[in-house]
């Protein structure tokens, strides 16, 4: 039963709808937590040996990190969509960032244990990805701490972990296809404005990646936010109003 009921479809158009709706607030939060590696990697445009420089992966990685942080603010803002009330600009940002701090430590486990399951194994790693698609919301939500939101996460899923899986593998086959079209567009028009100035192309990179990653790690925080929604639905009866009245 729970499995009819948890539909991609639903999640995915529903996702979609709630993204395009707070594309600024979103863009916004999301661009300003991965402006150090883009503004680092802007400094390093045109220099021999730039590609390989390990600041803008160092960068990236504690941006992952804060990523799933700021997707608090977003995880909130989804779940008042949901309900069908709009968050306003300053609402986001006040209220929604002020639910950052129930995330942190799920984020950091499940970063460090996921690591460590894709040392040891890559399947693993894409089970225990799976099983904890939608801690952070729970997270926020629930808050129930670290160690039992991951629980929490992996009896949500419970049931419907291949459609969480198939979910996962669309997003991300999606990501990467909407990323690539974006950087074949960004780097043909310099082409044919500039020719091959590798400054002009490195400067282009940087802020195409700036751009994609913000626009990734937004679509992927409504994405939980949404399917936690639904798993909660499908397996508990739960309606949004009840699961949004922890923030009234």
């Amino acid at each position: 039963m729970a499995e009819q009921e948890f539909r991609l479809g639903a999640v995915i158009s529903q996702s979609l709808a709630i993204l395009a709706k707070n594309i600024v607030p979103f863009g916004v939060l999301y661009l300003a937590v991965n402006a150090p590696s883009a503004i680092y990697a802007l400094t390093l445009a045109g220099k021999p040996g730039a590609d390989q420089d390990t600041g803008v992966g160092t960068l990236t990685i504690a941006e992952n990190f804060l990523g799933l942080i700021a997707a608090a603010a977003v995880t909130y803002a989804t779940v008042q969509e949901l309900r069908g009330r709009h968050v306003s600009f300053g609402e986001f940002f006040g209220r929604g960032l002020a639910q950052s701090g129930a995330a942190i430590r799920v984020a950091l486990l499940s970063g460090i244990l996921l690591l460590l399951a894709f040392i040891a194994l890559v399947v693993p790693s894409l089970i225990f990805y799976t099983m904890w698609w939608v801690a952070i919301p729970v997270a926020v939500i629930e808050r129930p701490g670290a160690m039992a939101s991951l629980r929490r996460s992996a009896e949500l899923t419970q049931g419907n972990r291949w459609r969480v899986f198939g979910l996962i593998v669309c997003f991300f086959f999606a990501a990467l296809a909407v990323g690539s079209l974006f950087g074949v567009a960004l780097f043909a028009g310099l082409f044919f404005a500039s020719g091959t100035d590798q400054a002009l192309f490195d400067q282009a990179s940087a802020i195409a990646t700036w751009l994609w990653s913000a626009l990734f790690m937004a679509a992927q925080a409504v994405l939980t936010a949404v399917s936690y929604y639904y798993l909660r639905a499908a397996k508990e009866g739960v309606g949004i109003d009840d699961i949004a009245a922890v923030f009234d």
